[in-house]
């Protein structure tokens, strides 16, 4: 078990540390030359001109936070099978009555999400987090807005302000900035929304958390480095969500626009079930946070509109829109797109952030574009979907490991395509879905299955070949 201790402002900094033997700090100071936690989240509030978030939705904001530290600074392979950790946090917050009510529900939902177990020990405060000053220049006037959505820079997000646009919705967009690579391409395709409907009053807010490495207090062996999973990062873009929802009003929405063959996670193969991709949009979690925010009294609720459709089909939406045809290009669905996967030698004019072409999202991007007819993304030129690119890159955690899973999936959908018990055993097995929601995603992920296998017929018989599976014809 890894025990982190969150200090807020200096709180309890003097005080005897419950985790005696050893722990992990990490400081959220108002001294911020002091604190290991890079951060400019006081702009959620501040832009609007107040001093302070409600106590509550500051306690969800750091609460949110310290999850995200955590999960980013203490690397799974510490732990016993590289993957499931047990994380202990102790977390100062204002309502803490209101937060121990509810302790159970939101390790459950934090755990759900990230594949860990989460313990939560919750301690009394009453120091505000950066509460010292009010911006006066370049306000947000939370008179304006009707809704919040996310907006990452990728597809779904990009499509999903499209969609609340022709709505003619008044939205506020939030970003995080974890990389600040990202930052340029989320403003550039913000702008172009804003300048194709300026009758709609829309706003771009990004923020963003940065933990350094822990202060480790007592006797640890622990050897940290940085995490590359961190699947809490959605809950923090969530939290900032939230915070801006609060300011606009009580009741103001939260939208998180995915297509729902990513949001239920159906696990490529029996051994991906941990790893494959988000479980941000799955109904388990969004339901189970929406009780807990229910719970505590924030009535701000989360929901995904999208949930019900594969991504060929919202893109099928827009493909007539003038915006769409002249910026989806510049989304980015990829699982790394700051990190460089190019030679540059022979590859000088790709430049990052981009889309890789052979990861998980990049693939199930790849099929929705093929739907519509037309893709003009850049994407790594050096290697096409190939028998020889999976032969090449054939070690587990290869260039070619995604798509042999997508290879197996697909096979294994064939072989079991008219038994709709085994599909929907498969949508169960990260948890129980109604009725209403097991239609729905059989669908979803019956349709997503046909788009993967058009797309992948477009790139030659030679990977149906490799997978097994004989030549077929179109699933309509």
């Amino acid at each position: 078990m890894s025990k982190i201790w969150i200090n807020k402002n200096n709180d309890d900094f003097n005080l005897r540390n419950p985790y005696e033997e050893h722990f992990h700090l990490f400081n959220f100071l108002d001294q911020q030359n002091k604190s290991n936690v890079k951060t400019d989240m006081e702009q959620l509030w501040r832009r609007f001109g107040i001093k302070s978030l409600k106590g509550i939705n500051e306690d969800f904001l750091i609460i949110a936070s310290s999850i995200f530290c955590a999960d980013k600074r203490i690397p799974r392979k510490n732990f016993s099978d590289n993957w499931t950790r047990t994380l202990k946090l102790s977390i100062p917050v204002i309502e803490v009555e209101k937060w121990n009510s509810v302790k159970e529900q939101l390790e459950y939902a934090v755990s759900f999400l990230s594949g860990d177990k989460w313990i939560f020990e919750f301690r009394k405060t009453k120091l505000r987090f950066r509460a010292d000053k009010t911006n006066t220049k370049n306000l947000i006037d939370a008179g304006k807005y009707d809704s919040v959505s996310l907006f990452s820079g990728g597809l779904d997000s990009f499509c999903g302000a499209l969609t609340l646009s022709e709505n003619k919705r008044n939205t506020l967009f939030l970003g995080f900035r974890e990389y600040s690579l990202l930052t340029n391409r989320q403003r550039e395709l913000f702008q172009s929304i804003d300048d194709y409907y300026p009758k709609l009053k829309n706003e771009l807010l990004l923020f963003n958390v940065n933990p350094l490495a822990p202060i480790n207090r007592g006797e640890t062996s622990e050897k940290l480095s940085v995490e590359s999973t961190s699947r809490s990062r959605s809950l923090l873009f969530i939290a900032g969500a939230i915070s801006v929802a609060s300011i606009i009003g009580e009741g103001t929405p939260v939208y998180i626009p995915e297509n729902g063959f990513i949001g239920v996670n159906v696990p490529l193969t029996d051994s991906r079930t941990g790893s494959c991709s988000t479980r941000t949009t799955h109904p388990i979690f969004i339901n189970s946070l929406n009780l807990v925010l229910e719970k505590v009294g924030i009535r701000n609720k989360i929901s995904n509109f999208y949930w019900d459709k594969t991504k060929g089909e919202i893109l099928e939406e827009h493909q007539n829109n003038k915006i769409f045809k002249q910026y989806a290009n510049r989304t980015l669905s990829c699982s790394h797109p700051c990190l460089s996967r190019y030679d540059k030698k022979k590859c000088d004019k790709v430049v990052t952030p981009c889309n890789c072409g052979y990861c998980f999202p990049c693939l199930i991007r790849k099929a929705s574009f093929a739907k519509i007819g037309r893709d003009e993304t850049c994407y790594n030129p050096l290697y096409d979907l190939s028998r020889d690119f999976i032969l090449k890159h054939n070690n587990i955690q290869g260039r070619a490991s995604d798509l042999k899973a997508v290879l197996f999936s697909l096979k294994r959908y064939i072989d079991n395509q008219e038994d709709s018990e085994y599909i929907r055993s498969l949508l169960v097995r990260q948890g129980h879905l109604n009725n209403e929601e097991l239609e729905g995603y059989e669908r979803v992920y019956r349709k997503s299955m046909e788009e993967l296998l058009e797309m992948i017929k477009m790139n030659g018989n030679d990977l149906l070949n490799y997978a097994g599976i004989e030549e077929v014809g179109d699933n309509e």
